[in-house]
């Protein structure tokens, strides 16, 4: 009896060794995920910024995201109002359906296109004139960026529906398309002098390892502007109206395709992949179709796609066009393209008369005819004798704010022209002469093709 009792004594011993054990050596809590730090950074900004969503606040910061791997997410944040008067109800499992994965600017959420929350769910985006819905709920406002993430904020709880749902909308006129036209292109071409910025400067404190990132934006900010530019050509053609409001969709729809095209040395029109002769063609073909100023941006675009594709014949012809026919001066009146503004009201110009004596004096050089380069060299930035010894970054910085220096490096590497590159921020020259295409964008298009070093 009594080495029963030793016996139970040391098996009630071992277990209170053990606790004590485990008390002072407890399992370590994992680290938090990275939907979890996004969604506490969320937590954090709206609390601070935006009291009239507490009641959304309050309960996102009891959600359970703990197996949410990606931090880039869009949150609709749902104004405060009385249980009694929702019409669904919000809870840490109905929550999830406010929370789409992927960032979204609002100028990315285009009509039609879909969302899907973390609970798996269809989001489905409708715009009337400038209005934006989820699900048949308006933003309101505009977009709260919070680290890679963006919020809204929204008058209701979001339901779920099994299609997408039908707005009723009035007629659109030529009036309110050419407004929504020219701010969803402002919205692009400010991105653009962003990503420019950005590249060319380290703007903003950026390094080329965030390259991926900066990438995957630009590009999501380029196909939502096409992609409303299809749709209001679209309603254009079906109410007979403005031909000079479609022939600037166009033409501005093909700035944004060349801009694509210096990025990553392709684009997507509607289901193709385009090549540089696709680029070409359609430029060409606005050249003989467009008047006057627009005739000259096309010229151009057409003399860049041809540079790009090392047609130095072309190239002269079409640039030359501009500069012999005397409409534009580099002494206040060099604006080919004009009619935007940045955020600070500064002038936003994508197309310069200096980009057509650049565009000559490159084609020049490879023929052969070094003195017609330098003579073109010297009216906008001279004077200097031997073109051999030029550093071109001082032509290209000409052309700051428009979007199209970056392009003009690889161009100008390919040619053993002298470039001074972005080094203090990370460039290197044997894979950032292109953009990295989106693994989204690949995934798509399987006959996209990556860009070397990515």
């Amino acid at each position: 009896m009594k080495t029963l009792a030793y016996y139970l004594l040391g098996i009630f011993s071992l277990c209170i060794l053990n606790a004590c054990d485990n008390e002072e050596n407890p399992t370590p809590e994992p680290p938090p995920s990275k939907g979890e730090e996004a969604v506490q950074e969320i937590v954090e900004v709206l609390k601070e910024s935006k009291p009239e969503v507490s009641q959304f606040v309050e309960i996102l910061e009891k959600v359970n995201v703990a197996d949410l791997t990606q931090d880039d997410l869009t949150v609709f944040a749902v104004k405060n109002t009385s249980t009694a008067s929702r019409a669904a109800v919000l809870d840490t499992a109905s929550i999830k359906n406010h929370i789409a994965k992927g960032s979204y600017a609002k100028e990315a959420l285009t009509d039609g296109s879909t969302l899907t929350s973390i609970s798996n769910e269809t989001l489905y985006v409708t715009r009337t004139g400038n209005d934006v819905l989820i699900n048949g709920v308006k933003i309101e406002g505009e977009a709260i960026p919070v680290g890679k993430s963006y919020v809204y904020v929204v008058p209701e709880v979001i339901e779920i529906q099994a299609t997408e749902p039908v707005i009723p909308a009035d007629s659109v006129s030529t009036n309110d398309i050419s407004y929504l036209w020219r701010k969803s292109m402002n919205n692009y071409l400010n991105k653009n002098w962003e990503v420019e910025a950005k590249v060319t400067t380290g703007y903003g404190g950026f390094f080329y390892k965030g390259i991926e990132e900066l990438s995957d934006n630009y590009w999501k900010a380029a196909y939502a502007t096409l992609s409303e530019g299809e749709k209001y050509l679209n309603q254009l053609e079906d109410s007979e109206s403005d031909k000079n409001l479609s022939d600037t969709i166009k033409l501005e729809s093909a700035l944004i395709q060349a801009q694509l095209y210096g990025y990553y040395s392709t684009y997507i029109d509607g289901e193709k992949v385009c090549t540089i002769n696709d680029l070409i063609m359609t430029c060409e073909t606005l050249t003989d179709l467009l008047p006057g100023t627009m005739r000259d941006a096309a010229r151009l675009l057409s003399a860049k796609a041809l540079l790009y594709n090392k047609e130095y014949a072309g190239a002269i012809t079409y640039s030359e066009a501009i500069l012999n026919e005397g409409n534009y001066t580099l002494e206040g009146n060099e604006i080919i393209w004009k009619g935007y503004m940045d955020a600070s009201g500064n002038n936003v110009d994508p197309l310069l008369l200096q980009e057509a004596y650049i565009i000559s004096a490159i084609a020049y050089y490879n023929t052969g005819n070094q003195d017609k380069a330098l003579e073109l060299l010297n009216a906008i930035a001279g004077p200097v004798s031997n073109i051999e010894n030029i550093d071109t970054t001082v032509y290209l910085n000409l052309l700051k704010g428009t979007g199209e220096i970056y392009p003009y490096y690889r161009l100008l590497t390919s040619m053993n022209i002298s470039v001074s590159y972005p080094l203090d921020f990370g460039f290197d020259v044997s894979r950032n002469l292109l953009f990295p295409v989106p693994k989204e964008a690949m995934d798509e298009y399987p006959e996209l093709i990556q860009n070397p070093g990515y």
